[in-house]
Protein backbone atom coordinates (compact mmCIF):
# COMPACT_ATOMS: atom_id res chain seq x y z
CA UNK A 1 0.00 0.00 0.00
CA UNK A 2 1.56 3.25 -1.10
CA UNK A 3 0.06 5.11 1.83
CA UNK A 4 3.22 4.10 3.65
CA UNK A 5 5.08 6.85 1.85
CA UNK A 6 2.65 9.36 3.33
CA UNK A 7 3.47 8.21 6.81
CA UNK A 8 6.34 9.22 8.96
CA UNK A 9 9.35 7.81 10.68
CA UNK A 10 7.37 7.20 13.83
CA UNK A 11 8.76 7.05 17.38
CA UNK A 12 9.27 3.48 18.51
CA UNK A 13 7.28 3.61 21.74
CA UNK A 14 3.54 3.19 21.26
CA UNK A 15 0.68 3.08 23.69
CA UNK A 16 -1.97 0.50 22.81
CA UNK A 17 -5.56 0.59 23.96
CA UNK A 18 -8.84 -0.95 22.80
CA UNK A 19 -10.82 1.06 20.30
CA UNK A 20 -14.56 1.40 20.49
CA UNK A 21 -15.59 4.69 18.92
CA UNK A 22 -13.05 7.52 18.67
CA UNK A 23 -14.91 10.15 16.71
CA UNK A 24 -18.61 9.87 16.02
CA UNK A 25 -19.97 10.70 12.62
CA UNK A 26 -21.14 14.27 12.46
CA UNK A 27 -24.76 14.65 11.45
CA UNK A 28 -23.95 17.94 9.78
CA UNK A 29 -21.17 16.40 7.70
CA UNK A 30 -23.47 13.61 6.54
CA UNK A 31 -25.54 16.25 4.82
CA UNK A 32 -22.61 17.81 3.00
CA UNK A 33 -20.87 16.79 -0.18
CA UNK A 34 -17.19 16.22 -0.80
CA UNK A 35 -14.53 17.52 -3.13
CA UNK A 36 -12.75 14.62 -4.86
CA UNK A 37 -9.35 15.23 -6.45
CA UNK A 38 -7.36 12.64 -8.42
CA UNK A 39 -3.63 12.81 -9.12
CA UNK A 40 -1.24 10.62 -11.07
CA UNK A 41 2.10 10.11 -9.36
CA UNK A 42 5.39 8.95 -10.83
CA UNK A 43 8.35 7.67 -8.83
CA UNK A 44 11.60 6.27 -10.23
CA UNK A 45 11.60 2.51 -10.66
CA UNK A 46 7.87 1.86 -10.28
CA UNK A 47 4.77 2.11 -12.44
CA UNK A 48 2.74 5.35 -12.29
CA UNK A 49 -0.09 5.19 -9.79
CA UNK A 50 -3.09 7.26 -8.77
CA UNK A 51 -3.71 9.02 -5.48
CA UNK A 52 -6.92 10.58 -4.25
CA UNK A 53 -7.97 13.37 -1.91
CA UNK A 54 -11.47 13.63 -0.50
CA UNK A 55 -12.24 16.85 1.35
CA UNK A 56 -15.24 17.14 3.65
CA UNK A 57 -16.20 19.73 6.21
CA UNK A 58 -14.23 18.09 9.01
CA UNK A 59 -11.75 15.70 7.41
CA UNK A 60 -9.35 15.27 4.52
CA UNK A 61 -8.99 11.66 3.38
CA UNK A 62 -5.88 10.53 1.50
CA UNK A 63 -5.84 7.17 -0.28
CA UNK A 64 -5.08 5.44 -3.59
CA UNK A 65 -8.65 5.61 -4.87
CA UNK A 66 -9.80 2.32 -3.37
CA UNK A 67 -12.76 2.89 -1.04
CA UNK A 68 -11.94 -0.34 0.80
CA UNK A 69 -8.18 0.23 1.04
CA UNK A 70 -6.03 1.63 3.82
CA UNK A 71 -6.24 5.39 4.23
CA UNK A 72 -5.30 8.50 6.18
CA UNK A 73 -7.67 11.03 7.69
CA UNK A 74 -6.51 14.53 8.56
CA UNK A 75 -8.72 16.27 11.10
CA UNK A 76 -9.17 19.84 9.89
CA UNK A 77 -9.98 21.10 13.38
CA UNK A 78 -7.48 19.33 15.65
CA UNK A 79 -4.81 18.72 12.97
CA UNK A 80 -4.55 15.11 14.09
CA UNK A 81 -3.49 12.54 11.48
CA UNK A 82 -5.28 9.17 11.63
CA UNK A 83 -3.88 6.15 9.78
CA UNK A 84 -6.05 3.06 9.25
CA UNK A 85 -4.82 -0.43 8.35
CA UNK A 86 -7.65 -2.83 7.61
CA UNK A 87 -5.61 -6.04 7.60
CA UNK A 88 -4.21 -5.35 11.06
CA UNK A 89 -7.38 -3.57 12.23
CA UNK A 90 -5.18 -0.81 13.57
CA UNK A 91 -5.76 2.91 13.97
CA UNK A 92 -2.69 5.10 14.52
CA UNK A 93 -3.37 8.59 15.86
CA UNK A 94 -0.67 11.23 15.42
CA UNK A 95 -1.51 14.23 17.55
CA UNK A 96 -0.14 17.72 16.85
CA UNK A 97 3.42 18.11 18.05
CA UNK A 98 5.73 20.98 18.77
CA UNK A 99 8.23 20.92 15.91
CA UNK A 100 11.79 20.36 17.06
CA UNK A 101 14.32 23.05 16.25
CA UNK A 102 16.44 22.18 13.21
CA UNK A 103 20.07 23.23 13.17
CA UNK A 104 20.07 23.55 9.40
CA UNK A 105 19.63 26.59 7.20
CA UNK A 106 19.47 27.05 3.44
CA UNK A 107 19.36 30.01 1.10
CA UNK A 108 15.87 29.46 -0.26
CA UNK A 109 14.55 31.26 -3.33
CA UNK A 110 11.43 31.02 -5.49
CA UNK A 111 11.38 32.04 -9.14
CA UNK A 112 8.06 32.62 -10.85
CA UNK A 113 7.71 32.16 -14.61
CA UNK A 114 4.86 32.78 -17.00
CA UNK A 115 4.15 29.89 -19.31
CA UNK A 116 3.48 30.34 -23.01
CA UNK A 117 -0.05 29.19 -23.85
CA UNK A 118 -0.64 28.47 -20.17
CA UNK A 119 -4.00 26.87 -19.46
CA UNK A 120 -6.57 29.01 -17.70
CA UNK A 121 -8.56 27.70 -14.77
CA UNK A 122 -11.53 29.77 -13.69
CA UNK A 123 -10.11 32.57 -15.81
CA UNK A 124 -6.68 32.51 -14.14
CA UNK A 125 -3.57 31.45 -16.04
CA UNK A 126 -1.33 28.80 -14.53
CA UNK A 127 2.20 29.85 -13.64
CA UNK A 128 5.37 27.88 -13.09
CA UNK A 129 7.39 28.20 -9.89
CA UNK A 130 10.97 27.07 -9.40
CA UNK A 131 12.21 26.44 -5.86
CA UNK A 132 15.92 26.70 -5.15
CA UNK A 133 17.94 25.83 -2.04
CA UNK A 134 21.56 27.00 -2.04
CA UNK A 135 21.26 27.55 -5.80
CA UNK A 136 20.11 23.95 -6.37
CA UNK A 137 16.81 23.47 -8.20
CA UNK A 138 14.80 21.36 -5.76
CA UNK A 139 11.23 21.50 -6.97
CA UNK A 140 9.07 22.75 -9.84
CA UNK A 141 5.36 23.35 -9.71
CA UNK A 142 2.66 24.69 -11.99
CA UNK A 143 0.03 26.45 -9.89
CA UNK A 144 -3.20 28.37 -10.29
CA UNK A 145 -3.69 31.12 -7.74
CA UNK A 146 -7.15 31.24 -6.20
CA UNK A 147 -8.18 27.81 -7.53
CA UNK A 148 -9.67 25.44 -4.91
CA UNK A 149 -8.52 27.72 -2.07
CA UNK A 150 -10.12 25.66 0.69
CA UNK A 151 -8.44 22.48 -0.50
CA UNK A 152 -5.12 24.29 -0.84
CA UNK A 153 -5.23 25.60 2.73
CA UNK A 154 -6.08 22.18 4.15
CA UNK A 155 -3.16 20.67 2.23
CA UNK A 156 -0.86 23.33 3.71
CA UNK A 157 -2.10 22.44 7.19
CA UNK A 158 -1.57 18.74 6.48
CA UNK A 159 1.96 19.28 5.18
CA UNK A 160 2.82 21.29 8.27
CA UNK A 161 1.43 18.56 10.53
CA UNK A 162 3.64 16.01 8.76
CA UNK A 163 6.70 18.25 9.15
CA UNK A 164 6.01 18.51 12.88
CA UNK A 165 5.90 14.72 13.11
CA UNK A 166 8.98 14.17 10.99
CA UNK A 167 11.02 16.72 12.94
CA UNK A 168 10.88 14.36 15.93
CA UNK A 169 12.98 11.76 14.12
CA UNK A 170 15.23 13.98 12.01
CA UNK A 171 18.23 12.91 14.10
CA UNK A 172 17.85 9.41 12.63
CA UNK A 173 18.40 10.69 9.09
CA UNK A 174 22.07 10.26 8.08
CA UNK A 175 23.96 13.50 7.52
CA UNK A 176 24.83 12.53 3.95
CA UNK A 177 21.11 12.39 3.15
CA UNK A 178 20.39 15.85 4.54
CA UNK A 179 21.12 17.81 1.39
CA UNK A 180 19.87 21.35 0.91
CA UNK A 181 17.04 20.08 -1.31
CA UNK A 182 16.14 17.25 1.06
CA UNK A 183 15.80 19.65 3.96
CA UNK A 184 13.96 22.29 1.93
CA UNK A 185 11.50 19.85 0.35
CA UNK A 186 10.74 17.79 3.45
CA UNK A 187 11.19 20.13 6.39
CA UNK A 188 12.04 23.80 6.08
CA UNK A 189 9.85 24.79 3.12
CA UNK A 190 7.74 21.67 2.60
CA UNK A 191 4.46 23.52 1.99
CA UNK A 192 5.74 26.52 0.03
CA UNK A 193 4.76 25.00 -3.32
CA UNK A 194 1.15 25.16 -2.09
CA UNK A 195 1.33 28.74 -0.86
CA UNK A 196 1.54 30.03 -4.44
CA UNK A 197 -1.70 28.33 -5.51
CA UNK A 198 -3.25 24.95 -6.14
CA UNK A 199 -0.72 22.66 -7.90
CA UNK A 200 -1.58 21.22 -11.29
CA UNK A 201 1.85 19.63 -11.56
CA UNK A 202 4.78 19.11 -9.17
CA UNK A 203 8.21 17.54 -9.68
CA UNK A 204 11.28 17.35 -7.46
CA UNK A 205 15.00 16.72 -7.69
CA UNK A 206 14.52 12.99 -6.97
CA UNK A 207 12.50 12.41 -10.13
CA UNK A 208 9.12 12.27 -8.44
CA UNK A 209 6.19 13.83 -10.28
CA UNK A 210 2.56 14.49 -9.45
CA UNK A 211 -0.04 15.82 -11.85
CA UNK A 212 -3.71 16.64 -11.51
CA UNK A 213 -5.99 14.32 -13.47
CA UNK A 214 -9.31 15.79 -12.43
CA UNK A 215 -11.63 16.89 -9.68
CA UNK A 216 -15.34 16.94 -9.01
CA UNK A 217 -17.87 17.83 -6.38
CA UNK A 218 -19.73 14.88 -4.89
CA UNK A 219 -23.17 15.87 -3.67
CA UNK A 220 -23.79 12.76 -1.65
CA UNK A 221 -21.95 12.01 1.59
CA UNK A 222 -19.46 9.16 1.65
CA UNK A 223 -19.33 6.79 4.61
CA UNK A 224 -15.63 6.20 3.90
CA UNK A 225 -14.90 9.59 5.46
CA UNK A 226 -15.51 8.14 8.90
CA UNK A 227 -13.44 5.90 11.15
CA UNK A 228 -14.15 2.16 11.16
CA UNK A 229 -15.10 0.72 14.53
CA UNK A 230 -13.49 -2.16 16.38
CA UNK A 231 -9.88 -1.23 15.60
CA UNK A 232 -7.03 -1.03 18.13
CA UNK A 233 -5.71 2.49 18.65
CA UNK A 234 -2.01 3.33 18.77
CA UNK A 235 -0.55 6.63 19.99
CA UNK A 236 3.06 7.63 19.32
CA UNK A 237 5.06 8.75 22.33
CA UNK A 238 3.30 11.86 23.61
CA UNK A 239 6.32 13.55 25.18
CA UNK A 240 6.29 16.37 22.66
CA UNK A 241 2.54 16.87 22.34
CA UNK A 242 1.26 20.41 22.15
CA UNK A 243 -0.71 21.63 25.12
Amino acid sequence: MRLKKLLLLLPLMLIIQPFSVLLAESNSEKKLGLTEIIFEEIEPGIEPFKSRLLLGEFFLRLDDGDDQGDFLLFDRNTHEVHSFNHEEKSHLIMKPLTAKAMDFTVDFKVKQERLLDAPKVNGTSAEQHLFFADDNLCKKSINVSGFLPEVTQVLIDYEQAIVQQNSQTLSRIPNNVRSSCYMANNYLFASDYLKVGFPLFVSDDQGRQKKLLGFRQLKKPRSIMFQPEGYSVYFPNSANLKN
